[in-house]
C-alpha cells in the first residue's frame, strides 16, 4: 500500500483561467469517484503522478498521490494554460517535505533532504519532537522552520553565484 503524499497548488493567472481549471478539475474528481482511480488532466504527456482525492476550492487545488509529488504533471497543466503556480508537498514518513514555484517557464523547487530530517528526534517518553533544544507537538512545524532554512540558503547563493 502506498503512502500518501499531501499536495497543494495555488496557481498565479488570469480569473478566465481560474474558471477553466476549476472546470477541469471538478470534472477530473468526479470522473475519480466514478471509476474508483486516480487522474491525469487529458492533455498530460505523462503515465504516472496519478491525482487522487481531488479537491478544487477557492481557486486552490488538494490532493494526493502515491509516495511523492507529481511536478511533472502540475508543469504540464501551467504548461496547458500558460499560468504559473506555487506548490507544497508533504510525505514525512519518506522525508518527503518541499515547495515548487514555476513562473514563465522555469521551475523552482527546494525539498528537505534525509540529512534535514535528521536534525530533529522523537522523544516516545514525552511523545514530542525535539529540535533546537524545544519540544513540539507535531513535526510539521519543524519541516517548516527547516524549509525555510533552506529556501533562504539556496537565495543567498544565487545571490551569491549571479
Amino acid at each position: 500500500m502506498a503512502n500518501w503524499c499531501s499536495n497543494t497548488v495555488e496557481f498565479i493567472g488570469e480569473h478566465s483561467q481560474f474558471e477553466e481549471l476549476g472546470r477541469l478539475f471538478k470534472a477530473m474528481a468526479t470522473k475519480e469517484k466514478k471509476e474508483r482511480r486516480g487522474q491525469l488532466p487529458p492533455f498530460a504527456e505523462v503515465d504516472s503522478g496519478y491525482l487522487f482525492e481531488i479537491r478544487w476550492e477557492g481557486g486552490v487545488l488538494y490532493y494526493e498521490t502515491k509516495w511523492s509529488p507529481n511536478t511533472e504533471v502540475i508543469v504540464a497543466i501551467a504548461d496547458h494554460f500558460k499560468i504559473g503556480f506555487r506548490y507544497n508537498y508533504s510525505e514525512p514518513g519518506n522525508c518527503v517535505f518541499g515547495e515548487a514555484a514555476y513562473r514563465d517557464g522555469t521551475l523552482t523547487d527546494v525539498a528537505l533532504d534525509w540529512d534535514d530530517i535528521a536534525a530533529y528526534d522523537f522523544d516516545e517518553d514525552t511523545d514530542t519532537y525535539r529540535f533546537e533544544n524545544q519540544n513540539y507537538d507535531s513535526s510539521e512545524e519543524i519541516l517548516e522552520k527547516l524549509l525555510e532554512r533552506k529556501k533562504a540558503i539556496r537565495k543567498l547563493q544565487g545571490l551569491n553565484n549571479g
